[in-house]
C-alpha cells in the first residue's frame, strides 16, 4: 500500500523523500532513482529539516500572496509549487528509544519534533507525510503526531492494532483474513489494493 501511494504521488510530480531503516532492500534501484532515499538518522534529521525550513518558506510565499493553502497559491501563480511527499517505512522502529544512549535519544526527539510540525501544519503548505508500520504503538507514535494524522489506512488486524490505528475495532471485524491487500480507511471504506510493477514504474 505504501507503494501504491508513492507511485501515484510520483505521477502527480510529487517531489518523494523515503526513509527505510533496512537499507533500501524493499525498494529496488528504480525507486532510488526517483526519490530522495534515507537510510540512518543523520540523513534522516536532514531531511526532515530542510523539509520544515520549505515549511517556513512557503508560509511566507502564501502570506505574501494572500494565500490560505496551496492550491490557492498555484491557481494565482505563474511559478507553482510541487507537493512534497515524506514517506517512513516501519516508522515505529525509527521512533522507538528503548535502549538509546542519551545523545541517541535525543536526536530521535529532533526527528520526532519536526515530524509532528509536519503534521500539525505541513498539508496546507503541501508538505505531506506518510508513515507505515507493520507495529504501531502508541506509547511511540505520540499523540500529537496521531492526532494530526487526517487520514489512516489499517489492513487487518486484530482489535488491539485496530483500536491503535482507527480509535475503532473495525478492521478486525470488516477484513477477512484471507483477503490480501484489503484495507479499510478512518472513516469505514473497504477497498482493495492493487499490485505495483515496480519495473515499470
Amino acid at each position: 500500500m505504501l507503494k501504491v501511494l508513492l507511485v501515484q504521488s510520483l505521477k502527480k510530480n510529487a517531489i518523494v523523500s523515503i526513509a527505510d531503516f533496512k537499507g533500501g532492500v524493499d525498494f529496488p534501484r528504480v525507486w532510488h532513482d526517483k526519490c530522495k532515499m534515507c537510510f540512518d538518522e543523520e540523513t534522516l534529521l536532514k531531511i526532515l529539516t530542510e523539509l520544515t525550513d520549505e515549511l517556513q518558506r512557503r508560509k511566507t510565499l502564501f502570506r505574501d500572496a494572500g494565500c490560505a493553502n496551496i492550491s490557492d497559491y498555484n491557481k494565482n501563480s505563474a511559478v507553482p509549487l510541487q507537493r512534497h511527499i515524506f514517506a517512513c517505512d516501519e516508522v515505529a522502529e525509527v521512533l522507538d528509544k528503548t535502549g538509546l544512549t542519551k545523545e541517541q535519544k535525543e536526536r530521535i526527539g529532533l526527528i520526532e519534533n519536526r515530524l509532528s510540525m509536519i503534521a500539525r501544519q505541513g498539508r496546507a503548505f503541501g508538505i505531506h507525510l506518510i508513515l507505515a508500520t507493520q507495529r504501531p504503538d502508541a506509547n511511540i507514535l505520540s499523540g500529537q503526531i496521531r492526532n494530526n494524522i487526517d487520514c489512516r489506512v489499517c489492513s487487518r488486524a486484530d482489535t488491539i492494532l485496530s483500536q491503535i490505528i482507527l480509535d475503532n475495532t473495525t478492521a478486525a471485524e470488516q477484513i477477512p483474513k484471507d483477503k490480501a491487500g484489503r484495507f479499510i480507511l478512518h472513516d469505514g471504506t473497504v477497498f482493495q489494493g492493487f499490485w505495483v510493477d515496480e519495473t515499470k514504474i
